[in-house]
């Protein structure tokens, strides 16, 4: 077999490699880094939720609609995957049933970073919503479960308040990750997979985007 006809690797492995450094880049901001270290607050840790609110209203808006129309949107709709209820269980959990409001200001009310994140979703083509639909939720499901130990160690954040990182509903979130990434190696139109991989690399950008504005220091 030749160069030429060597296949190519599955969609899920080119995305994954294609975004390597994007991905590292958005997860080594000061904020998060700091954050899941221990070294900022608690309350910094709800800031970052009350701004995930939107963001999740957003991609679960957007899905839903695109669903409707689109037999490849529909095909990533998971609705045991969706996070935009459990987030605000978690701020309801934490302030009461009003709106999280700390020194005045709401926890949930969008900053720049994340409204130009939320607008970029509801604009967003199928192929580039489910970049967004992946980064969001495949992260979740692979490093949730790390993030609410490490919230819940450094912060003192009760079990109650964390179910955004709570996926004992998912009975093996292993067999999820695969049939999820099964999903992806069936688009195979080159097109669908250029705009998916760029708006993936987009997407990291804004998540970094995001930490920066959220960054205290």
């Amino acid at each position: 077999m030749t160069a030429l006809d060597t296949p190519a690797a599955p969609f899920a492995q080119r995305l994954r490699d294609a975004t390597r450094a994007e991905h590292s880049d958005a997860e080594s901001k000061g904020f998060i880094t700091a954050l899941m270290g221990g070294e900022l607050g608690e309350l910094d840790y709800w800031r970052l939720l009350g701004q995930y609110l939107p963001l999740y209203n957003a991609l679960e808006e957007a899905i839903e609609t695109a669903a409707a129309r689109s037999a490849l949107a529909a095909s990533f709709q998971v609705p045991r995957l969706a996070r935009a209820e459990a987030i605000r269980a978690d701020l309801a959990a934490r302030f009461g049933a009003a709106a999280p409001v700390v020194d005045g200001v709401s926890l949930t009310a969008p900053l720049p970073a994340t409204a130009a994140y939320a607008e970029r979703i509801r604009s967003a083509s199928v192929p580039a919503l489910l970049a967004h639909h992946y980064l969001r939720y495949l992260g979740d499901l692979s490093g949730g479960q790390a993030i609410g130990a490490l919230v819940a160690r450094h912060y003192a954040v009760p079990r109650e308040q964390l179910t955004m990182w709570d996926f004992s509903e998912i009975d093996a979130p292993k067999r999820v990750k695969d049939a999820y990434r099964a999903r992806l190696d069936d688009i195979t139109d080159p097109a669908v997979q250029e705009e998916f991989l760029a708006e993936a690399r987009e997407g990291y950008r804004l998540a970094g985007a995001l930490f920066a504005a959220l960054d205290p220091r």
